[in-house]
């Protein structure tokens, strides 16, 4: 592994990262740490739920990248399992954090804080990757969170219209982590349907007539928080 998260007091082996471009400072709004002793887990756990904000350090030694970022502010959705153990040693932990708004909106901050929309990969039973596209997860978030009436096939559509006009920019990613898009608050939903009804790059069937642009390897603007 050649990523690593550092606080005050150790380093750990990162497997992928994910960060949301805020005003304000880089926000980790995903981490997964490769299996390892769990005091290291819990250092990194600790830095991330302390309710400091504490800016950590992820470096990428293979691409020669590095960056300063910090908590949400709020927790994390947490998910944890011991690994084999090696040598005796105590049995290491892995463990991979995700932001909530990454897998739900919640009603009551919805339109008053960012979210994310993000790509989610497995495989089936027959073998084959199958991956959910960032466009279809903000359609699914949008259709289950709020009061509009989305079409899933509309995806392609919000997310395009949100990403031309500044309303979303790309999560900054590292290893295996999910490609994502951070979406203010502010995004006017109801205009952006509106006009791609009227225009017919959507319809009320849940047609789409748009595809997404490839994503931009410059580094993304900003967004307020």
């Amino acid at each position: 592994m050649s990523i690593r998260v550092t606080n005050n007091s150790v380093s750990a082996v990162v497997r992928s990262f994910a960060l949301a471009p805020f005003d304000q400072g880089d926000t980790i709004v995903w981490l997964e740490l490769a299996p390892q002793h769990p005091k290291v887990i819990g250092a990194i756990w600790a830095s991330l739920v302390n309710g400091t904000r504490e800016f950590l350090k992820l470096r990428d030694d293979e691409s020669g990248q590095s960056f300063t970022a910090r908590c949400l502010n709020s927790r994390y959705i947490r998910k944890t399992m011991d690994a084999p153990r090696i040598a005796g040693r105590a049995r290491p932990k892995f463990l991979r954090l995700v932001a909530p708004a990454m897998v739900k909106l919640d009603a009551a901050t919805f339109g008053k804080k960012p979210f994310f929309a993000g790509a989610w990969r497995w495989t089936d039973s027959q073998g084959v990757s199958q991956q959910l596209a960032p466009a279809t997860a903000l359609a699914a978030l949008l259709e289950q969170g709020t009061h509009l009436p989305i079409r899933i096939g509309w995806g392609p559509h919000l997310l395009a219209e949100a990403l031309a006009e500044g309303w979303a920019a790309p999560l900054v990613t590292g290893g295996p982590a999910p490609e994502g898009y951070v979406i203010q608050p502010d995004t006017p939903w109801a205009d952006i349907i509106s006009e791609g009804v009227k225009h017919g790059r959507i319809t009320l069937e849940g047609d789409c007539q748009v595809a997404i642009p490839a994503p931009s390897i410059a580094v993304p603007a900003a967004v307020h928080a």
